[in-house]
């Protein structure tokens, strides 16, 4: 996962945008107090007296007096805002057990909260010729950063989470619209050109790409086929997630009605857990392609379903015996 920054540089550049905010709010009433009024409630402070003009210069060293002690006097931790950020950089930092992670009420209460806010932050403040831009815009500053690496991390959760109780024609092209080079380049913490490398539709690198329409023919809007992705990830310095817990995939595996899921969670216990392919057919002692395989839904049988199941950690009766009742339904 790429690194975010520190969360006291989190905490400035929320203060920075609720500053643009309320110039813009003071902007439009105009001068008088009850644009004042509008910007001490909306702020939590009374405004200094000696305030006259834009409040973000009051927290530069443009105009303002005291520059470090303006900035600090605002608390905006009882605010929806730093609320939303906070719970959002927890999630990324935290990186709780996969099956602990609702991904859709993060989603819901976090992550696309801190997008709609960044929409809302005025990219200058009107007269001062300061341009803060960047502040929400620059893909690498603390609050852009969070929010697209938290949709990636999220997406990453939620292909796990329908992975298990899957249906029978799980990995459907709907089922592995996830991840583009943007995503993995984040949840890797690569360069995107490391990514586009490792992507091809021909299938003679790494990760299998696909478009999600006909239509589209821009490199950028490729997909990776997340199983492919997962494991290529899981090759990298940088990726960290939360763990994949055995007695939570134990759980789900007699509700999973897909053959193909069942190879892909076996290859997860292994990528998501610190290991990797080559690890898996160690233990096996089987070669990489024949490991590989079986994580693509491909040379599975119920007969070696025990030992595979034993390699990566989780319940060989389950696993075995799921794996017969589905091929008894194939055939």
């Amino acid at each position: 996962m790429k690194q975010l920054q520190t969360w006291p540089e989190f905490e400035t550049d929320m203060k920075f945008a609720m500053l643009l905010v309320a110039d813009g709010m003071m902007n439009m009433l105009g001068s008088g107090k009850r644009a004042r009024k509008a910007a001490e409630a909306f702020l939590g402070i009374p405004l200094p007296q000696t305030v006259s003009g834009f409040l973000v210069s009051e927290a530069t060293d443009q105009w303002g007096q005291d520059p470090a002690g303006f900035l600090s006097s605002l608390d905006i931790r009882d605010t929806h805002f730093h609320g939303t950020v906070r719970r959002a950089y927890t999630l990324l930092t935290d990186l709780r057990p996969i099956h602990e992670v609702s991904y859709q009420d993060e989603r819901d209460e976090a992550v696309d909260w801190i997008g709609y806010f960044l929409t809302l932050v005025p990219t200058d403040s009107y007269g001062t010729g300061d341009d803060f831009s960047s502040l929400v815009q620059d893909p690498s500053r603390p609050l852009p950063l969070l929010h697209r690496s938290a949709c990636a991390y999220l997406s990453l959760i939620e292909f796990v989470h329908q992975a298990l109780g899957s249906h029978p024609s799980w990995g459907e092209s709907s089922d592995k619209i996830v991840f583009n080079a943007e995503d993995l380049a984040l949840l890797g913490d690569v360069d995107i050109r490391s990514v586009r490398n490792a992507m091809g539709p021909t299938g003679s690198k790494p990760i299998r790409s696909f478009k999600a329409l006909p239509s589209d023919a821009d490199d950028e809007r490729a997909y990776a086929d997340p199983v492919d992705a997962i494991e290529w990830l899981s090759g990298r310095r940088g990726f960290r997630c939360g763990r994949l817990d055995a007695e939570w995939v134990n759980s789900e595996i007699p509700k999973t009605g897909s053959i193909e899921a069942l190879g892909a969670l076996v290859g997860m216990m292994f990528w998501l857990n610190g290991s990797t392919t080559e690890a898996m057919a160690g233990q096996l002692g089987w070669d990489i392609a024949r490991a590989r395989d079986w994580t693509r839904g491909r040379g599975i049988d119920a007969y070696n379903a025990r030992s595979v199941a034993a390699a990566a950690g989780i319940d060989p009766e389950s696993y075995s015996l799921q794996i017969a009742n589905l091929t008894k339904k194939e055939n």
